[in-house]
């Protein structure tokens, strides 16, 4: 309700107890439409928020986009259940955008609905690929040779792993760091494709982002997680085990929770982070100087 509807075509043509059901919960709205009439019985959310919808999109078809919608709540999951119900031949499309863990029963419901009783698909997105990464490259570098797109983007494609977010934003970071600095000739340089340092500072965005992601993770999954980071590029699970603490199913738990979570991925050698950028930000930014001291030495030889 605060991202733009209020501003649409046609609400007003919303009944007065659903307007006013609204404007109970944002202040926006209670501005906008004080003084209408209503029924006595009060309208539910989800029930106001239909017959908005149902108004505005009399007049224009509607885009509802949900983000992170595995960490709705119950509550939200049935308005979101019952706007799909009661808007059925609405033109409104409803997009829900939800990581696959952690996974919630009431999601996993509403996905087995759509195909079905509900119009609508899946899609799965998956990492840019280095073609893609070449495309972005080519758009931010309109000057850059065949050679220097392919060596930038390589770059980003181990600073990033492909995560869309993190490329994009990389790939800014990079064109204003050469900007300001007036760096000559391509970043990197050839032979430095993956030691040259960024040009700029990593944007706001991308370290808060990691640092949100971080904060979400259990407490067991913050903890391997800055072990890894501060261990170096590879990690085994009984180095881990030894800089955390963890044992037997807290470890494996873990572990299988970062890797759900595209933190870390493992490999015959052991845990490497999917992203080098985000080690480098929980390295810089989530540890402290004793936190770093205490895990070095834990993983140290007797004497």
């Amino acid at each position: 309700m605060r991202g733009g509807l209020l501003d649409a075509a046609g609400v007003s043509g919303a009944h007065p107890s659903a307007l006013a059901a609204i404007g109970e919960q944002v202040t926006e709205w209670a501005e906008r439409f004080r003084g209408g009439s209503r029924d006595a019985a009060p309208w539910s959310l989800a029930t106001a928020a239909s017959d908005i919808l149902r108004a505005a999109s009399a007049e224009q078809p509607l885009l509802l986009m949900v983000d992170d919608a595995q960490w709705l709540d119950d509550d939200s999951y049935r308005d979101v259940e019952a706007i799909t119900r009661n808007l059925a031949g609405a033109a409104i499309l409803i997009l829900l955008a939800s990581a696959p863990e952690p996974s919630h029963p009431r999601m996993a419901e509403l996905r087995t609905r759509i195909g079905r009783d509900i119009p609508g698909t899946t899609v799965s997105l998956a990492a840019f690929e280095l073609p893609a990464l070449q495309a972005l490259a080519r758009w931010a570098f309109p000057a850059y040779s065949d050679e220097e797109v392919d060596r930038v983007s390589r770059r980003v494609a181990v600073d990033s792993a492909g995560l869309p977010l993190l490329a994009v934003e990389i790939f800014h970071a990079i064109a204003l760091g050469l900007d300001v600095g007036s760096r000559p000739g391509a970043w990197p340089e050839p032979r430095r494709t993956l030691d040259h340092t960024l040009p700029g500072a990593l944007p706001d965005t991308v370290v808060a982002a990691i640092r949100v992601g971080f904060r979400r993770l259990s407490r067991e999954a913050q903890a391997a997680l800055t072990a890894a980071a501060i261990l170096g590029e590879r990690v085994d699970a009984s180095t881990l085990a030894r800089a955390t603490g963890l044992e037997g199913d807290a470890l494996h738990n873990a572990l299988d929770e970062l890797e759900w979570q595209r933190w870390l991925v493992a490999e015959p050698r052991g845990y490497t982070f999917v992203a080098r950028i985000v080690r480098e930000v929980v390295n810089r930014d989530m540890v402290t100087a004793g936190q770093r001291q205490r895990i070095l030495d834990s993983t140290k030889g007797p004497g």
